[in-house]
């Protein structure tokens, strides 16, 4: 069995590239406005200018699909795949790519976005690196911003075999909460739906297959009771 303070170094220098070669298809046309994270994003008034960071974001398609609707806004990518941002880099030139993962901390843009975007990612993260994940998630976004989390949405604490490679696994529960318990994080948009397949689930089992995207906007002050002197 792959230790689990291995399953990030994998990720990152293996599994990233093969992850993105599996699901190359699609890679290169812009999200469309229908897709979970834009859906979401649409319940929000936004300004018209601002950072939005998608992180494990591939080749970028969700990122230049906000773009199109949003212009004016400055795009990043952070994705560990070399293949994906090759991919991106040349399909969407306006997107700014940075190769690197959530679990690092250094030489990457952890500052001043106004919405981070975290698809699918956190349920990759192995155990030992999601507190670090989490940091460097907070340090990104700015007093005020938006944090979106589309992630697996299981009722209880799940870690399911990884089916692609031996020894990993797709860690599942509601990520969502681990902001929400630090206070400063207010939870505004949410919404759950049941996968009709997904190869890390148990098919038998309709709590396996939820996946929920939530927004969560940061207010370091304001939602703190002051009782006056």
């Amino acid at each position: 069995m792959t230790s689990l303070n291995q399953q990030d170094t994998i990720f990152v220098n293996q599994e990233a590239d093969a992850w993105y070669e599996r699901n190359a298809a699609g890679a290169t046309e812009p999200a469309p406005p229908n897709d979970r994270i834009l859906r979401a994003l649409s319940h929000l008034t936004l300004p018209a200018q601002g950072i939005l960071i998608d992180v494990g974001g591939s080749s970028g398609r969700v990122a230049e699909g906000f773009r199109r609707q949003y212009p004016q806004w400055h795009c990043r990518v952070v994705e560990p795949s070399g293949k994906a941002i090759a991919a991106g880099k040349k399909a969407f030139p306006h997107l700014e790519f940075t190769q690197g993962s959530i679990t690092q901390a250094q030489g990457l843009p952890w500052q001043e976005a106004t919405i981070v975007v975290i698809g699918g990612v956190f349920c990759l993260v192995d155990r030992s690196l999601l507190s670090r994940a989490v940091a460097n998630v907070d340090l990104a976004l700015k007093d005020g911003g938006y944090l979106v989390i589309s992630d697996f949405d299981s009722p209880f604490l799940r870690a399911n075999a990884y089916k692609h490679r031996s020894g990993l696994y797709t860690y599942k529960q509601d990520y969502a909460e681990i902001f929400r318990q630090l206070g400063i994080y207010h939870l505004i948009y949410r919404f759950s739906e049941t996968l009709v397949d997904h190869s890390s689930s148990d098919l038998a089992d309709p709590y396996d297959r939820q996946w929920v995207t939530s927004i969560l906007r940061k207010d370091l002050q304001g939602r703190y009771f002051r009782k006056s002197e």
